[in-house]
């Protein structure tokens, strides 16, 4: 009996020690070590697409002109650090006169504070999948000269140079997509008085899919 247990708490220590490393495991790449990423629209078209939900009307759009860089060892996936940013006067809704309003300083006012950006400062809860990992990344977003600090959920696919990656551009290609909310209220987003809450939603649902390269 006593042999049988220990070989019982034996398997289980193997199996948790199993899990462990697992969890802990790299990308399925040949590449490893610290590697600069470079957002680029040669890879692919970088971009946010964000939706305003009210009850009077729904607004979709787009932001470009999304420029940075990020660090990410493959094999250690939570040490993804960098900033990205977007260009507010590239903002579109599909209306002119409405996309000069959102640049206007009653809502995020492109001239003072030009650009929205995020920058992650720390990585958990990471799930590999071959050449791929999703995690939550949490970092500091800022818009409208205000900072707050957000958690974002995350995708990345890593993929190594080849003769077909280099197609579009040299060294290791990446790409990353991203899906989070902002309440423009926490951003000091005030907009025309009595629209907030009735034609622009209180909260911006936003989708980022962006691709870079370590050789740019």
């Amino acid at each position: 009996m006593k042999t049988l247990t220990i070989a019982a708490l034996a398997l289980m220590v193997g199996l948790l020690a199993t899990g462990i490393e697992t969890r802990a495991q790299g990308l399925a790449v040949t590449a490893s070590g610290p590697k600069k990423v470079t957002i680029s629209d040669k890879v692919g078209k970088n971009q946010f697409t964000w939706v305003s939900t009210a009850p009077l009307e729904t607004i979709n759009g787009t932001a470009e002109g999304i420029t940075g860089a990020f660090t990410l060892d493959p094999k250690k996936p939570a040490s993804l650090r960098g900033t990205l940013s977007a260009q507010v006067a590239t903002m579109k809704s599909g209306n002119g006169m409405r996309d000069s309003h959102i640049q206007s300083d009653q809502w995020l006012n492109a001239a003072a504070f030009p650009t929205i950006t995020f920058t992650a400062t720390s990585v958990s809860g990471v799930v590999v999948k071959g050449n791929a990992f999703t995690a939550s990344v949490v970092g500091n977003f800022t818009m409208h000269g205000v900072t707050k600090q957000v958690t974002v959920p995350v995708t990345l696919t890593y993929l190594d140079a080849s003769a077909r990656t280099r197609e579009r551009a040299p060294g290791d290609l990446v790409m990353l997509t991203a899906d989070f909310k902002v309440a423009l209220k926490d951003f000091n987003v005030a907009g025309s008085k009595g629209v907030v809450g009735s034609k622009v939603g209180e909260t911006i649902s936003i989708s980022a899919k962006l691709f870079g390269s370590t050789g740019l």
